[in-house]
């Protein structure tokens, strides 16, 4: 069936010639290009950070691009073979039309591997990043929801580049799904919570290498797997994090959208969270009380059902869960043009998982939610 879906998880990136537009000390931490006698190079420090937290060391001399084509592809990575990535607006939405795709949240920078900017420096890259965003993707508005690169770093920074880019039309804001030494329930993040619940810009946070710290276990069989489950998982952990503190219930327009971390664990969390706020005999023993005790007045699964967001690619199991979630907090996408992802036979992988799944239900998680909740009129 044909179907105009909008994709709550599509990659793209910010051309590495915005960092010429900062100080030329700057410029080391970022993606650049590097012209040298034997050609063109991208040289990606993130690259460098993810084999070093993934305890691989080394780096990357760069990676060699020979036109804006293949420029594109190298500054997204992990492209898969059909896909076309492009850093002009109509060519990147006719490459995603080929998927049954015709609205998308742009996810840039997830922000997940730290080269070790400073956060001044952090904070004028995330400024040109998002004036590109809002000048290229700006006519393009009412399909694409480009997110809002934030300089996580430095919270104050952070929330007045939120209000900048906010006006400018971008959303939603970029965050890691969970940071190891700075968790979400700290007191630190509390202006940027209330920033976005006053904006009303929801929060993608992705899936990404800075919920755990660097893992000293070497490699190990299936460690890819393990890794993602572990971290999909953990993602139930940050939404906790922002229930139990409070944040939820102090900031009711406030959105988290979990980004690429499937969706199948979230009607466990509902019903973990419920069943023993409700009083297990942990909680008679004394368990959770003083500094531990919830900061909410109504069950977890209020604030879960009400704030918090999913995204998946193919997740039966949450779909067939989804009397326990509920249909409005599940978002489907693409995850273009990652080769983990369903480009570019999404339609085939949306008609195989929804199958038997009533029509109106079939619109809201592939399309009605993402409209709604990131203001695309698809």
């Amino acid at each position: 069936m044909q179907r105009r879906m909008i994709t709550a998880d599509c990659h793209i990136a910010v051309p590495p010639s915005v960092v010429d537009e900062l100080p030329e000390s700057y410029r080391q931490y970022f993606p650049r290009l590097e012209r040298r006698p034997d050609g063109d190079f991208v040289v990606d420090p993130t690259v460098r950070a993810m084999a070093g937290m993934m305890g691989a060391g080394g780096g990357s001399s760069g990676e060699r691009v020979d036109d804006p084509r293949s420029l594109a592809r190298v500054a997204v990575h992990n492209v898969c073979p059909e896909a076309e990535p492009s850093f002009d607006p109509a060519e990147q939405l006719a490459d995603l039309e080929r998927d049954g795709v015709y609205g998308a949240v742009l996810i840039g920078r997830v922000a997940v591997f730290d080269t070790g900017a400073p956060a001044e420096v952090d904070t004028a890259y995330c400024q040109v990043a998002n004036d590109w965003l809002a000048e290229t993707w700006g006519p393009y508005l009412d399909r694409v929801a480009p997110g809002i690169h934030l300089p996580f770093k430095d919270v104050g920074a952070s929330v007045k580049e939120l209000e900048r880019a906010a006006g400018m039309g971008l959303r939603p804001a970029l965050l890691p799904d969970g940071i190891y030494d700075r968790p979400y329930y700290l007191s630190e993040w509390e202006p940027l919570w209330e920033a976005a619940n006053d904006l009303k810009i929801p929060l993608t946070m992705h899936v990404g290498g800075t919920r755990m710290p660097p893992s000293n276990r070497g490699i190990h069989p299936g460690q890819a797997d393990i890794s993602w489950y572990n971290l999909c998982c953990g993602m139930g952990e940050t939404l906790g994090w922002l229930v139990y503190s409070g944040v939820f219930d102090r900031y009711p327009d406030l959105h988290a959208v979990m980004t690429e971390g499937y969706a199948g664990w979230l009607p466990f969390a509902i019903q973990f969270f419920d069943h023993h706020w409700n009083g297990s005999r942990l909680h008679d023993l004394g368990y959770g009380q003083g500094g531990d005790a919830p900061k909410i007045d109504a069950p977890p699964s209020v604030y879960l059902k009400r704030q918090a967001h999913a995204t998946f690619m193919w997740d039966p199991v949450a779909i067939r869960a989804r009397d326990v979630t509920g249909v409005d907090c599940l978002l489907w996408g693409n995850d273009y043009p990652h080769l983990e992802g369903s480009f570019p036979e999404s339609e085939e992988w949306v008609d195989k998982q929804f199958s038997g799944v009533p029509e109106p239900e079939i619109d809201a998680m592939v399309r009605g939610n993402a409209a709604k909740l990131f203001r695309i009129a698809v």
